[in-house]
């Protein structure tokens, strides 16, 4: 999802310039403009449904929260964070990390994040604003799910099999 690279390239930007302090060049200065002019940095509602910021094809998250996890689905997103459905949204304030993989690209997003409104009644949901140093990691090829060696078993100090 092109979107969550774009997210990710936005906090980093910024968590360079404020948590890590680190002075952006002009190059990354004009990009960090562009990159919030587009995405916005407010935090979307649940309800939304503004073309900017909703998402056509709901998209998985997990995430930890003071020693418990959860999941939800990301309806509303934006470079400042987003509405996420889940079964029991953590406690206002609550600090906690979110978890997307995106499977088509083989990336891995971690964003720090809080808690900054909650809907407990009806369908159950939060706000969550970006906040913090974020993380991206590729995903290991998971195409057959089979862990191959070109080693024998039992015969670890004799040269390879070609196959």
């Amino acid at each position: 999802m092109e979107k969550l690279d774009r997210i990710y390239e936005l906090r980093m930007l910024l968590a360079r310039e404020g948590e890590l302090q680190i002075p952006l060049n002009d190059a990354e200065t004009v990009r960090l403009a562009r990159l919030e002019r587009a995405l916005g940095r407010r935090v979307p509602s649940v309800d939304e449904r503004d073309s900017e910021t909703w998402l056509p094809v709901p998209l998985p998250i997990q995430f930890t929260a003071q020693g418990t996890y959860g999941s939800g689905i990301v309806r509303n997103l934006s470079g400042g964070g987003m509405a996420v459905i889940t079964s029991e949204p953590p406690a206002l304030g609550q600090r906690m990390v979110v978890r997307v993989e995106d499977q088509l690209h083989g990336v891995e997003y971690v964003f720090p994040a809080r808690v900054i409104s909650r809907v407990v009644k009806g369908l159950a949901a939060m706000g969550v604003a970006f906040e913090g140093v974020p993380s991206q990691t590729r995903l290991g090829n998971r195409n057959s799910g089979v862990w191959r060696t070109e080693i024998p078993l039992g015969n670890a100090d004799k040269k390879p099999v070609a196959r």
